[in-house]
C-alpha cells in the first residue's frame, strides 16, 4: 500500500472519529448532566484538568515512539524495532508510576486550590481514583498502539478508533442508566483505551511476532534517544495542554462548578469542529517537509501561503458557525441557562481563529526546521495563555477565561511563529500578511459580522431554531464569498473537480501539492 493511500485511509478515519465524537457528544452530554448533575459534573471537569496535566509524565516517549519505528521500520531493521519496544515498555513502566504519584498529589491538593467543599470533593474522589488507575494501567500496553503507528497499520487503527469511540459511548450510557453516576465517566475514559491497546497487543503478536521475541533490557543509548527525541514534541504538548485544560479549572476556582459546566458546553461545538478544520491543511505537512528537501524556496513558499490560506478558511467557516448557531445550539441541546453569554461566545469565537492563525505559523515553522525553538514558543504560549486565564478571569469571570486564547496568539505565538517562519522562509510579516493573511481577512470580516448578526437575532428571538435553519443559507454563501482564496490551494484531487462544478474553482486553480 502506497504512502498516500495509508495516509489517505488514515484521513478518513480521522473525520469520522471526529464526526462521532461530536454526534455523541451531543446526544451523551444532557444524559450526564441529568443522571450527575451539573455541580458534580463541574468539579469532574475542573479536576479532571489536574489529571490531564498529570498524563504528562511521559515526557513525550509515546508520542515520538511511532516516528521512530517508523524510520526503523523504513530501513528494514528488526533489532531496533525491538529495542525501540522494548525502551518504550521500560519508559511507559516508569512514566505510569510517576503519572500516578502526580495525579494523587495534585488530586489531595485540589480542593485547597478550588475552593470546593468537602462534599463537593467527596463525591468525585472516587470516580476520579479510577480514572488514574485505568490511565496508569493503560500507560505500558499503549506502547503496541503506538508501535502499529509507526508500521502504518492504518486500517486496524482506524477501525480501532471507531471501536473505541463507540465503546465509549456505549459504556457511558448504559453505566448512567445503571445509576453509576461519575464512574460511568471514569470507566468511559479508561476501559475503551485499555481494550484498543491490548487489541493493538494482538495485532502485533500476528503481524509482527518477531518484534515480541528476543527483548533485551534497553541500552542507555536507546532510552536516552527516546527521551531526547519526545522531549521536544513533549515541551509543545505542555504548552498546549496549559492552553486546552485550563479553563474549566480556573473557572471552577473562581466561579463555582455551574460556571464551569455552562463555559463547557458553550466551547463544545467551536472545540470539536476547529480540530477538524486543521486535519485537512495539516495533512499537507509531510508534502511540505519532501518539497524542503529539493531545496525550491520559492515553491516552499507557495505551498506555506496555501497552508495558512487553507486554515484560515477553515478557521473562518468555524469562527462564523460560533457565532450564527452557537447560541441556539447551546440552547436546544442543554437549555438557555447553559449558555455562557454573547459575549463570551464571541471571544470563542476569536479564540478560534487566533489558535488557527497560532497553529499555522507553529506547524509550518517547525515542519520547515525549527522545532526545538517552535516548541519553547508553545510553552510560553501556554504559560502566557494560563496567567492571562487567572487574571482576566478574576477581573470579569468567564469571558476573560475566553480571551485568554486571543491574548496569549497575540503575545506570544503569532510573533514567535512569524519570526521562525521568516528564518525558514524569507517570507517576511508584510509578505505573509499580503499574500494570505489580508486577502482573507478583508473577506471574512463581513461574514464574520454577519453571523454574529445572525447569533443575536437568534438568541433573542422565538422559536430558537430559526438560526439553525439559516445554516445552509450561510454557509453556501461562505463557500461563495470566499471563492477568490480557492486559487492555488494544495487541496485532494477529488476535491477539485467537485469545486470546479460548482464554479468555485477554474481549472488552473487549487495546483498545490496534492492532500491525501
Amino acid at each position: 500500500m502506497s504512502r498516500t493511500r495509508r495516509a489517505g485511509i488514515a484521513a478518513v478515519f480521522g473525520y469520522l472519529q471526529f464526526g462521532l465524537a461530536l454526534a455523541s457528544g451531543i446526544l451523551v452530554v444532557p444524559f450526564v448532566l441529568a443522571k450527575v448533575g451539573g455541580e458534580a459534573y463541574g468539579v469532574w471537569l475542573g479536576f479532571g484538568e489536574l489529571v490531564a496535566y498529570s498524563a504528562m509524565a511521559d515526557l513525550g516517549v509515546l508520542g515520538v515512539l511511532p516516528w521512530l519505528m517508523a524510520e526503523a521500520d523504513g530501513r528494514g531493521d528488526r533489532d531496533e524495532l525491538r529495542g525501540l519496544i522494548a525502551a518504550g515498555m521500560a519508559a511507559a513502566v516508569l512514566a505510569a508510576v510517576v503519572f500516578a504519584g502526580l495525579a494523587l498529589g495534585l488530586l489531595a491538593l485540589a480542593p485547597g486550590i478550588t475552593g470546593v467543599s468537602p462534599a463537593q470533593h467527596h463525591a468525585v474522589i472516587g470516580p476520579l481514583m479510577w480514572l488514574v488507575a485505568g490511565m496508569a494501567a493503560g500507560y505500558p500496553v499503549r506502547v503496541f498502539h503506538a508501535a502499529l503507528t509507526g508500521l502504518q497499520d492504518v486500517s486496524f487503527l482506524g477501525m480501532m478508533g471507531i471501536a473505541q469511540a463507540a465503546l465509549n459511548v456505549a459504556l457511558m450510557i448504559g453505566m448512567l442508566a445503571a445509576g453509576q453516576g461519575l464512574y460511568a465517566l471514569a470507566a468511559a475514559a479508561t476501559i475503551p483505551t485499555l481494550a484498543v491497546a491490548l487489541a493493538s497487543l494482538a495485532r502485533v503478536a500476528r503481524i509482527a511476532p518477531d518484534l515480541l521475541r528476543g527483548w533485551r533490557l534497553p541500552s542507555r543509548r536507546m532510552l536516552g534517544t527516546l527521551t531526547g527525541q519526545g522531549i521536544g514534541s513533549w515541551t509543545a504538548g505542555l504548552g498546549w495542554r496549559m492552553i486546552s485544560a485550563t479553563s474549566n479549572l480556573v473557572i471552577l476556582a473562581t466561579a463555582g462548578p455551574a460556571a464551569a459546566v455552562a463555559y463547557s458546553l458553550t466551547a463544545r461545538l467551536g472545540d470539536v469542529l476547529t480540530q477538524m478544520s486543521w486535519q485537512l491543511p495539516d495533512a499537507g505537512l509531510v508534502g511540505l517537509a519532501q518539497l524542503r528537501g529539493t531545496g525550491d524556496r520559492e515553491r516552499v513558499n507557495a505551498i506555506v501561503v496555501s497552508l495558512f490560506r487553507l486554515t484560515l478558511l477553515g478557521a473562518g467557516a468555524v469562527a462564523c458557525s460560533v457565532l450564527a448557531f452557537n447560541p441556539a445550539f447551546v440552547a436546544l441541546w442543554v437549555g438557555a441557562d447553559q449558555f455562557a453569554g454573547l459575549g463570551t461566545n464571541a471571544l470563542l469565537a476569536g479564540g478560534v481563529l487566533a489558535l488557527s492563525l497560532g497553529h499555522a505559523v507553529f506547524v509550518t515553522a517547525s515542519t520547515l526546521g525549527a522545532r526545538v525553538q517552535i516548541g519553547g514558543a508553545s510553552l510560553a504560549q501556554g504559560a502566557v495563555h494560563l496567567g492571562a486565564a487567572i487574571v482576566l478571569g478574576r477581573m470579569f469571570g468567564v469571558a476573560g477565561v475566553a480571551a485568554a486564547a486571543i491574548v496569549s496568539t497575540a503575545v506570544v505565538a503569532y510573533p514567535a511563529g512569524v519570526h521562525w517562519l521568516a528564518r525558514g522562509t524569507g517570507m517576511s510579516h508584510g509578505e505573509l500578511w499580503r499574500r494570505a493573511l489580508g486577502p482573507w481577512f478583508a473577506r471574512a470580516s463581513l461574514l464574520l459580522l454577519l453571523g454574529a448578526a445572525t447569533g443575536i437575532v437568534g438568541w433573542r428571538s422565538s422559536p430558537m431554531w430559526l438560526p439553525l435553519a439559516a445554516g445552509p443559507v450561510l454557509g453556501a454563501l461562505y463557500l461563495w464569498w470566499m471563492r477568490p482564496l480557492y486559487e492555488g490551494l494544495p487541496l485532494p484531487e477529488r476535491v477539485r473537480p467537485v469545486l470546479m462544478r460548482l464554479r468555485l474553482l477554474t481549472e488552473q486553480g487549487g495546483s498545490g501539492v496534492p492532500l491525501p
